[in-house]
């Protein structure tokens, strides 16, 4: 039963860390932004950095357009769980 409960949590961490990211966009650097996700009465802010293939979609083209009070949906790169960076694959202002 236990490994049940261990392999369910464990999943459900797994899919989470695979999913989107979204929420607003709080701070914003030359190379990165941080996006703040609210769920369940807590906030999290995740500092999100750029590469050459970064796309951006909705509202904006390029991160120069990228606002702080952005809503966004950042897709990140699929990365191994040990590589302590999010890297956008894309955001999508909404």
């Amino acid at each position: 039963m236990k490994l049940k409960v261990v392999l369910l949590i464990g999943s459900m961490l797994f899919l989470t860390a695979c999913g989107n990211i979204e929420g607003v966009v709080i701070d914003k650097t030359d190379s990165s932004f941080t996006v703040q996700v609210s769920t369940n009465n807590t906030e999290v802010n995740n500092e999100i950095y750029l590469t050459d293939l970064t796309t951006f979609s909705g509202t904006i083209t390029s991160f120069e357009e990228l606002e702080i009070g952005n809503d966004v949906i950042v897709v990140p790169f699929d990365m191994p769980e040990d590589f302590s960076y999010l890297l956008a694959s894309e955001v999508i202002a909404e």
